[in-house]
């Protein structure tokens, strides 16, 4: 991900928003070659979060052990004392982390704004009018057939921001996808259902084995917008002891009959899950699932999506 913000002093009456990454050749999210925004907040709070760093309205400073070389500038950098070495290893003191970016300046194991350094301030603030600037060499080299895909943590909590975005990509003529959680307030997706041609919606009826479900909810915004006839495709993560329980997959089931949903994306379970929350600070919410529980998942969720259309992008194929 390359960011760059307008320079100092110049005037840009567009909405700021805050992203953490950017992805400009994605086959994953949506038709054809993407460009991907990843914004910054989230209010789903998913336990099998595999970005958890996302979740805040900044993310947390990232460290990554195995890029560190252990020269200690991040200590004389920092004036908050965040940084010490305990029998030469690098402790970081979150609590006192103001995100200055002095460490990651002084690290020669780092380049702000480059993720994979040692040391890395994911989140950045931008306006629309200069990230649209920059990402549009990667939509005109996606053509047609690709389009921009707004993801997150989630977009549309940065409702102002996200819906300048897609304005600016309408009138430009290319297509749009939006993924959700599907959790937000149905007058948010009815303020931008004009603006989306696609909506990779994420079937949460469930956030976490001990949190409330979501089904009545989910239920309601799938209704705003299929009565607008918006284009819809489920999306549903493959995560063991979650979604390939019995009284979920009933309840995802219901909302295809009531909906008429005949296509759904399989989300494989991702295998970096605890990456993130390592170099975060962030403690685990669940304990990794073994090779043999992801296996057995897998099978039982798509046994019982066999009569569906599923969709995966990154082969370009539509299997039935």
């Amino acid at each position: 991900m390359k960011i760059n913000l307008t320079e100092e002093g110049q005037s840009d009456t567009s909405c700021l928003l805050r992203i953490y990454d950017i992805a400009e050749f994605s086959v994953h999210d949506g038709p054809g070659v993407r460009v991907v925004i990843y914004f910054q907040g989230c209010n789903a709070r998913c336990e099998w979060c595999h970005s958890p760093h996302s979740q805040l309205n900044y993310a947390p400073l990232l460290f990554n052990p195995n890029v560190c070389i252990g020269c200690q500038r991040c200590v004389s950098a920092c004036k908050n004392q965040c940084h010490v070495f305990i029998e030469n290893k690098h402790i970081i003191n979150r609590d006192k982390c103001i995100q200055c970016g002095s460490c990651v300046e002084q690290c020669p194991a780092s380049v702000t704004g480059v993720k994979g350094s040692a040391l890395h301030l994911p989140t950045v603030e931008v306006s629309v009018s200069s990230l649209f600037e920059q990402v549009s060499p990667y939509l005109q080299l996606g053509g047609k057939k690709g389009g921009i895909t707004l993801s997150g943590g989630e977009a549309l909590l940065q409702t102002d921001a996200a819906k300048q975005l897609l304005q600016l990509c309408k009138q430009n003529g290319y297509h749009t996808a939006v993924e959700t959680s599907g959790l937000l307030s149905p007058e948010i997706y009815k303020n931008v259902l004009p603006l989306v041609d696609l909506w990779l919606f994420g079937m949460r009826v469930v956030t976490g084995k001990d949190h409330k479900r979501h089904y009545k909810h989910i239920q309601k915004v799938l209704k705003l917008l299929t009565d607008e006839n918006a284009n819809i495709l489920p999306r549903i993560p493959m995560v063991p002891g979650f979604f390939d329980r019995d009284d979920v997959l009933e309840d995802i089931l219901e909302l295809f009959k009531e909906f008429s949903l005949s296509s759904v994306c399989l989300n494989p379970w991702n295998p970096y899950y605890d990456a993130h929350y390592m170099q975060s600070g962030i403690p685990l919410q669940i304990n990794p699932p073994s090779q043999e529980e992801i296996k057995a998942c897998e099978d039982k969720i798509s046994l019982v999506f066999t009569n569906f259309n599923t969709i995966k992008y990154e082969n370009n194929e539509t299997k039935h």
